[in-house]
């Protein structure tokens, strides 16, 4: 259990189920309270707690720590929404983030990444939850998630999208 104090009766671990449950919403405020009442949560305690929660993580004194209390419980309330499975292919996160990193536009400007995610069907929520997924298991070597298989396959597959985007041929 946490030590973070609930907000409008509802404690973080709730509030971070609840987030995930919502996490396709798009911030709309009507599917949101609608998630909240079929989980026995009032409109005005849902509210409270966003509004509440939203502070304490914006709050310099708070130092990160409800921030840091939020992220294991949300992570673990998505990959239980998705029933422990993978948000996105190793492949379709390695072409996502080489895109987003390399690709230029005719401008010689790189990609906004809003574009090359809208073009791979993300939205910025999805995909952070892709990222969260997969960086620490293939790039973050200091992370209990981190598999040396996954990260070579990961470099591999680094390797082929970048000379595919830079049209080099090996």
């Amino acid at each position: 259990m946490s030590t973070v104090a609930p907000i409008a009766g509802i404690p973080i671990e709730q509030y971070a189920k609840l987030c995930a449950q919502m996490s396709d919403t798009a911030g709309d405020e009507g599917k949101e309270l609608a998630i909240a009442a079929e989980h026995g949560v009032e409109a005005d305690a849902w509210r409270e707690a966003k509004a509440g929660y939203t502070a304490r993580f914006a709050d310099p004194a708070d130092m990160g720590q409800t921030a840091l209390a939020f992220m294991p419980l949300y992570q673990q309330a998505l990959e239980d929404r998705r029933g422990g499975g993978e948000p996105a292919t190793l492949e379709t996160y390695t072409r996502v983030h080489a895109e987003m990193a390399f690709r230029k536009g005719e401008d010689g400007n790189k990609v906004p990444y809003e574009e090359v995610l809208g073009e791979h069907g993300f939205s910025h929520q999805s995909w952070l939850e892709v990222e969260n997924y997969w960086t620490p298991r293939v790039g973050a070597p200091d992370q209990a998630k981190w598999d040396p298989a996954l990260g070579q396959k990961f470099r591999e597959l680094m390797q082929k999208e970048s000379d595919r985007i830079f049209g080099i041929e090996r």
